[in-house]
């Protein structure tokens, strides 16, 4: 067996992890990671990454949908979907007509939100420690910006788990509240990105039957993500979720950076 599945697997149990403990804004190693290995593998390339991780998304959210099926804001959900559809027309439209600039468009995506994790989790700290709320734009123009931006940067690559994260926190939602929502809005999500997906034959290296043989992995990822969930106060919770936003901000920034000037 090629080494390189065993990482495969690791990020596909990851998935489970992140969708059913901690909602959003945990995940994006899961992409980078999956492409790497897929480009070692014989007859699959880093193209297949997104095509083999979208089944295995839904699959996380279906689970995380029955595991916090009564805990979730449908208003919050509501605010996003209309703009979430249009960012994902938009970034299929890329993934169809644009293939050859698709990985610079993903990489100018992966900076911006690199940028944008960063530059909130930090202001957020900062007013922390001035003892001063987050100040929001007014809705409904935060709900449709963050939609847009979030259909558009999780149908090039996967990536939209740090726009949510920082528009959910500052409302302060219980965690368990926090990752049904996630659940209910990337289920939506993911499932709206299939036609695209396949208009731009995502899945010409990546058949669903190969995404079926890792369904136990996510399933075992959930079952361990929401053991975790429930062992956690909100306070503890919310800093890991900062933290690691913080930290992936970074991470997608020196990534998209890379990726672009290659």
């Amino acid at each position: 067996m090629n080494g390189w599945w065993i990482l495969v697997g690791l990020s596909i149990f990851l998935i489970g992890v992140t969708k059913s403990g901690f909602g959003a804004g945990t995940g994006l190693l899961i992409v980078p990671l999956t492409a790497l290995s897929m480009d070692h593998i014989p007859g699959r390339g880093s193209e297949a990454a997104l095509g083999l991780m979208l089944p295995l998304l839904i699959a996380g959210d279906i689970i995380a949908l029955w595991q916090y099926r009564r805990l979730f804001s449908l208003q919050q959900v509501k605010g996003l979907i209309f703009s979430t559809l249009l960012g994902v027309a938009a970034g299929g439209f890329l993934l169809w007509t644009f293939h050859q600039l698709t990985q610079i468009v993903g990489a100018i995506i992966l900076i911006i939100i690199g940028l944008e994790s960063v530059v909130l989790v930090s202001i957020h700290w900062h007013l922390s420690r001035r003892g001063a709320d987050v100040r929001l734009l007014r809705e409904p123009l935060r709900s449709h910006l963050t939609g847009l931006y979030a259909g558009a940067s999780s149908t090039l690559a996967h990536a939209a788990g740090p726009i949510i994260t920082m528009y959910l926190l500052p409302l302060r939602l219980d965690r368990r509240i926090f990752v049904g929502t996630c659940a209910v809005y990337f289920f939506l999500l993911n499932t709206a990105k299939m036609p695209a997906y396949i208009l731009a034959h995502q899945f010409d290296k990546a058949e669903p039957t190969l995404s079926l043989r890792f369904l136990p992995l996510v399933v075992a990822g959930a079952l361990f993500g929401v053991w975790v969930n429930r062992r956690m106060n909100d306070r503890t919770f919310t800093k890991i979720i900062h933290v690691l936003t913080f930290l992936l901000g970074w991470y997608l920034l020196g990534d998209g950076l890379l990726k672009l000037f290659r």
